[in-house]
């Protein structure tokens, strides 16, 4: 009975025939995404001096380099000049997102676009002093700075509530 079983078994797979189809593989290639920032200064000479009235040429520029993923550019501005030493940062290009101390952490108040060229943004030109500042505040200014720092954050996939807090994680202010 086993034999027959086989040999019936046998006979109709050998009958059978079966559809088949198929395809060409279907290669995916992707590109990365990247962001590139340079910061540099123009119009500014180490050891500027400090007196009542002086303004001094000051110019930071963040340069979001060419191909650049849109982003959000943000720039740290550790002013220790301050309250005596005030930068011309323009609020219709620049707004504040966070204070700590003598740190002020910007963002550029537009989304940077993907451009095939490197895009400049100045993030100020001057910083100047009172012509009533005293001999006494100038005294204080002693051996103080001003340091600038620039981070970008991705856009795409991203809120603007998302790449602020990225920033200030990134500076160390805590506003």
């Amino acid at each position: 009975i086993l034999a027959a079983l086989v040999l019936v078994l046998a006979v109709s797979l050998t009958t059978l025939a079966f559809l088949t189809a198929e395809t060409d593989a279907v290669t995916n290639t992707f590109t990365i995404g990247d962001i590139n920032i340079e910061l540099d200064e123009d119009d500014f000479e180490q050891g500027s001096t400090i007196y009542p009235g002086v303004t001094i040429d000051k110019t930071p520029i963040v340069t979001v380099l060419a191909n650049s993923e849109p982003s959000y550019l943000y720039v740290l501005v550790d002013n220790q000049l301050s309250p005596y030493g005030v930068l011309d940062i323009l609020p219709a290009n620049w707004v504040s997102i966070g204070t700590q101390g003598t740190k002020t952490v910007y963002r550029y108040t537009s989304i940077i676009p993907l451009s095939g060229s490197d895009q400049p943004f100045t993030v100020f030109t001057n910083v100047s002093f009172a012509d009533t500042l005293t001999k006494t505040e100038l005294a204080t200014l002693q051996g103080k700075t001003i340091t600038i720092d620039a981070f970008a954050h991705q856009q795409l996939e991203a809120t603007e509530a998302i790449a602020d807090a990225a920033a200030l994680a990134h500076f160390g202010v805590t506003p």
